[in-house]
């Protein structure tokens, strides 16, 4: 396998730990970056973006990084709040008045950031398209009936985390979440994440390649994710609701539909580089005392979606032994089938590695991440 970009001398373990992916056959295509107070470390890929590995991957390859698009989203909505635009503990109903009923006239804007909003997923049954709507997806969010009272309980919000949190933005804002990405994050940083993707970056884009679940995997697997298992494709329970009401259909993910879409929860494509230089450089993204919030456990415990304990800041997943992201003191995301990004304030260290070939059974970091977070963190 050839590895291709840069590396800082002694961090080749990292590396090292990242090309076993491909000996092992874990991996088609991936890239990792690792960077340090906003400086380069690591900035390294291989493999190729295709099933059939006809197309190598390139240093500007773009790859769905599904749920790592929530902390993305969060950071973009925390500036708001950062400039006074938006307040954590108004009722959501105060920017987006038809959001009423069910007792979710008490939602705040931090329950949405926290999970707690009682609305992971929508009771009545829907179809794919409905998914790219965004006016008419937030208008059944704002008259649905929520699984639990807003704040009593918190459960991952897996498609509808962007929607809640991003109608608010606009409402406030007047700007979507993926305009005001582009004027906060990503132009002044002049790196590349993005929702709404143009035909060019589709052009650019890594196939994602579904995960194909080995006999005898679920023997391997731990007891929450068992759990989560067994509801996972009945929408009528609170898991299903979340991850497949509406069902989407083999090989979605590598629609123009949804390239093209704003869903501003799962649907962000970027690079490794982008996403660690991100996350190195939130303390000039947001206040100290926002950058401390968004760190500050908002729920933590038994999530009613996951069926493990998770821990959330603002929107921000936050290093939790069940569901470890980085260390301890680390906050970010995973995304689904193995990438993951994160910041360390103590080592000011940005990580982020992203792949196509999506892994079963993992919820925060597939073996191949995980395992170079491993090394990563030895050499600090």
């Amino acid at each position: 396998m050839i590895l291709k970009g840069q590396i800082s001398p002694g961090f080749e373990a990292v590396s090292e730990a990242f090309l076993e992916g491909f000996a092992s056959g874990r991996e088609v295509g991936g890239a990792l970056a690792v960077y340090q107070a906003g400086e380069p470390l690591i900035d390294i890929w291989a493999g190729q973006t295709d099933r059939r590995k006809s197309v190598d991957w390139q240093a500007d390859t773009l790859v769905c990084c599904f749920s790592i698009s929530k902390a993305i989203t969060a950071l973009v909505v925390a500036q708001a709040v950062d400039e006074g635009l938006i307040d954590l503990d108004k009722a959501v109903s105060h920017y987006w008045p038809e959001y009423q009923g069910y007792g979710k006239e008490h939602t705040t804007v931090r329950h949405l950031f926290a999970h707690q909003a009682g609305l992971p997923g929508l009771k009545q049954p829907l179809v794919k398209d409905d998914l790219y709507d965004w006016h008419g997806f937030c208008a059944t969010l704002a008259a649905a009936e929520p699984w639990w009272q807003p704040g009593s309980a918190h459960g991952y919000h897996a498609r509808t985390f962007g929607f809640l949190l991003g109608e608010v933005l606009r409402r406030a804002t007047g700007q979507t979440v993926a305009e005001r990405l582009r004027q906060k994050v990503t132009g002044p940083l002049a790196c590349e994440f993005y929702f709404e993707l143009s035909d060019e970056q589709m052009g650019r884009c890594a196939d994602m390649i579904p995960a194909k679940i080995k006999p005898g995997a679920q023997a391997h697997w731990s007891d929450a994710m068992k759990r989560m298992a067994a509801d996972f494709t009945n929408p009528e329970t609170v898991t299903g609701a979340a991850f497949q009401n509406p069902v989407m259909g083999p090989g979605y993910m590598n629609t123009d539909a949804f390239r093209q879409a704003l869903i501003p929860a799962v649907n962000g494509h970027g690079t490794a580089r982008a996403l660690a230089e991100i996350m190195s450089k939130l303390p000039s993204l947001l206040s100290k005392e926002m950058l401390a919030e968004v760190a500050t456990t908002q729920a933590h415990g038994p999530d009613e979606v996951l069926k493990s304990v998770t821990r959330f800041g603002l929107g921000f997943m936050l290093d939790e032994a069940q569901s470890p992201i980085g260390w301890p003191g680390c906050m970010g995301h995973a995304g689904a089938g193995g990438s993951i990004a994160f910041y360390d304030p103590a080592s000011e260290i940005g990580f982020a590695y992203v792949m196509n070939q999506m892994q079963d059974g993992v919820v925060t970091g597939g073996t191949t991440a995980l395992e170079c977070i491993e090394v990563l963190r030895g050499l600090l």
